[in-house]
């Protein structure tokens, strides 16, 4: 039952498209106060994290975390409202796509997933688009400033977004993903890190 799972625990993050749920792992480490769920479609590549995360404690167990699998579009109803902070971490293909071009039916599914007045993170590979002939190819578009301000913000808006900020960090990133991180390290990538209050 997860509302007995999440008793006790202060604050709530889910993680969409966490991949192999490292990240998720790690911040449940590190906020034992958090309960962390991480979210991918891909089960099997977060097996071995969620097993790791079912151990004992002493063993490098943590009861402060679940791993999901599920589609952005079949979120369960259970996660509903959950979140304090919800983050998408260098996110590919459909879910990329969804967030920068933009998709609305998608950003109302995130949107759904945070509590009013929680936070959006989301960190983009800024380089996929600043190489024009390959995000052409993609069907991405030009990620710029006032792509941000003309394009996302109103429709992040009426999804019930309010963007925060928007803007370039090169080194290391706030926080890391195996995948991001093997991005960073490879040949001083770049990274627009993205942040979004949840409105109305």
């Amino acid at each position: 039952d997860l509302e007995a799972k999440l008793e006790g625990h202060a604050r709530v993050l889910i993680d969409v498209g966490t991949g192999d749920g490292r990240f998720v792992y790690r911040q449940a480490g590190a906020h034992p106060d958090t309960y962390c769920i991480g979210v991918d479609p891909a089960g099997e590549r977060m097996r071995e994290v969620s097993w790791r995360a079912g151990r004992k404690v002493s063993r490098g167990g943590r009861p402060n975390a679940l791993f999901v699998v599920a589609s952005v579009q079949a979120l369960p109803e259970e996660l509903t409202g959950l979140a304090h902070t919800l983050t998408v971490n260098f996110p590919w293909a459909s879910l990329l796509s969804a967030l920068v071009l933009p998709e609305p039916p998608v950003l109302e599914a995130l949107r759904r997933l945070v509590r009013p007045g929680g936070e959006l993170i989301a960190l983009l590979n800024q380089s996929v688009f600043d190489d024009r002939p390959y995000a052409a190819r993609l069907g991405l578009p030009e990620l710029s400033d006032a792509w941000v301000d003309d394009t996302l913000r109103p429709a992040y808006r009426a999804a019930g977004f309010e963007i925060r900020a928007s803007e370039i960090v090169d080194g290391d990133m706030p926080h890391q993903t195996s995948w991001g991180q093997h991005l960073t390290l490879a040949s001083g990538r770049r990274t627009r890190l993205l942040t979004a209050e949840a409105i109305g």
